[in-house]
């Protein structure tokens, strides 16, 4: 199938000049030719994180665009990308989805490269360097995987270089045996110590083991329920990245980096970051895109120099969300929605729908699609708020996972619990749902939440039948059904292998 055959041509692949993840690409080298020593295995573990930057393009899509926090920024408009944008935001996907076929495609790219990268693990002599490359492509690997098995389900297991005649027949593995390989990769990682504790700083940006044992977390979390011995070890895992050196050891919120501060493009891999996408401004091929995304239609550079998108508009319903938690305390709602902007030609605010947008990763940029901002894939909060909710599902609220609730809504400015406020498992477990969706809006998590949580169609419908945009359609946005909250397979792979098994309902 076209999707895995280029695991079995010669790959190319972005050398770097440097260790550093925001270096710029100085050749392209056929790896075949190239790859000699541990320098150059060096420079292939670069060029998967590179790939990270393609796979994140349309993350956001499949992902935010999918809930209740981002939807399309204009109804009406017949133009293909509005069709495309339509289709996510609204759950009536068809195979032949352009987006959703490119992110599949950077997906498994990525994993091409990881199994390149592994390949040639021998050439490298030294143990310690070698173990660390391993389990930098081996994360890398489980993350993209995790990704892929939550939004499609069943997909192809890739972990080596296939012939094209070999990968033209292959079927999609169950989701049991994708998790299988998903945690068997982290836990290779975390039991052998193969990643430091912490990078060094000329190497900030690529995973360390905190980084590791936060996403095999995430993982046991999705996939195992309370009384799962693995749930369990989940919470056991985030204690230790929260009590870690690297992270602080935060007691409260104070100990927490500023909300403001985490996404400063002048504060990049700060105490908070546990791991992130990188990407580097200057018109080296490096920089993010999601400012001229994000930023709204039309706005006259007042927002930002280029072409806008308008992509990952927030909804009423995040909007709401923030105010009720306080009408103007909560400091997260600044930094992550704009509500309105001043046009310096007619000296007019813009807003309504017209000047809203999603504000966390819009940065002033010299060239269009070239901004600095990068993109936190994990970090403290999220971690900390997954603690909590754990160990609140396998025994109930107490002083240990109020502590990492309440230091997350400290550090936002609003209201904190106390026991008596949340007494029973439900109210401390809706506290900690709501709390995760404040924090980490527009960070591609949200989707991913309500589908551990088993209430994706729930939500959705509930916002579909109250978002004010959706009044102004000329024709019924109907309530999605379960199986929707899976992505089709793209019609490209079916093309090549007809007896590939399709998502039901497409």
């Amino acid at each position: 199938m076209k999707k895995v055959n280029y695991i079995g041509l010669l790959l190319i692949v972005m050398l770097f000049s440097a260790c550093d993840l925001d270096q710029y690409p100085y050749s392209e080298v056929a790896a075949d030719e190239y790859v000699k020593d541990a320098s150059s295995v060096n420079n292939l573990v670069l060029g998967c994180y590179n790939s990270l930057h393609d796979v994140m393009y349309y993350e956001w899509a499949v992902t935010e665009l999918r809930s209740d926090n981002g939807r399309m920024y204009a109804a009406g408009s017949s133009s293909n990308t509005t069709r495309l944008v339509e289709q996510l935001d609204q759950g009536t996907i068809v195979p032949e989805n352009e987006w959703v076929e490119t992110y599949w495609n950077a997906c498994y790219a990525t994993i091409a490269r990881v199994n390149n990268v592994i390949s040639y693990l021998d050439v490298v002599t030294d143990e310690t360097l070698r173990n660390q490359y391993e389990g930098e492509v081996l994360f890398l690997r489980s993350l993209e995987y995790f990704n892929l098995v939550r939004l499609w389900g069943p997909v192809f297991i890739v972990t080596s270089k296939v012939p094209s005649e070999v990968a033209r027949d292959m079927q999609r593995s169950t989701v049991d045996e994708v998790y299988a390989l998903i945690e068997e990769d982290l836990e290779n990682i975390v039991n052998n110590e193969l990643l430091p504790g912490k990078m060094a700083d000329s190497d900030l940006g690529r995973a360390d083991l905190n980084a590791a044992k936060a996403l095999l977390a995430k993982v046991y979390a999705t996939h195992y329920r309370v009384g799962d011995e693995k749930y369990a070890r989940a919470a056991q895992l985030c204690k230790e990245v929260l009590e870690s050196e690297s992270v602080g050891n935060p007691q409260s919120g104070s100990d927490l980096v500023a909300y403001d501060k985490i996404f400063d493009i002048s504060n990049e891999m700060n105490k908070e970051i546990i791991f992130a996408v990188r990407y580097l401004s200057g018109n080296v091929g490096l920089g993010s895109p999601f400012g001229n995304m994000f930023a709204p239609v039309n706005n006259g550079a007042n927002v930002i120099i280029g072409t806008s998108s308008g992509y990952n508009t927030p909804t009423d319903n995040i909007i709401a969300a923030y105010e009720l938690r306080g009408e103007g305390a909560d400091k997260r709602l600044d930094v992550n929605v704009a509500q309105k902007y001043f046009n310096t030609t007619t000296q007019i605010w813009v807003e309504g729908n017209n000047g809203r947008y999603c504000k966390k990763y819009v940065n002033p940029v010299s060239t269009q699609y070239d901004g600095e901002s990068d993109w936190p894939v994990i970090r403290v909060a999220d971690i900390a708020l997954l603690y909590a909710e754990l160990t609140n599902e396998i025994s109930g609220p107490s002083a240990d996972n109020l502590k990492y609730l309440n230091m997350v809504c400290e550090r936002a400015g609003v209201s904190t619990y106390t026991l008596a406020d949340l007494p029973s498992l439900y109210d401390f477990r809706e506290a900690v749902r709501n709390e995760r969706r404040l924090e980490l809006a527009f960070e591609n998590q949200r989707w991913f939440d309500l589908l551990r949580w088993g209430i994706a169609t729930q939500t959705v419908n509930n916002y579909l039948n109250s978002e004010l945009l959706y009044t102004e359609y000329s024709y019924t946005v109907n309530d999605i059904e379960d199986w929707q909250t899976f992505l089709p397979i793209p019609v490209s792979v079916i093309d090549i292998n007809p007896e590939i098994a399709q998502n039901t309902g497409y």
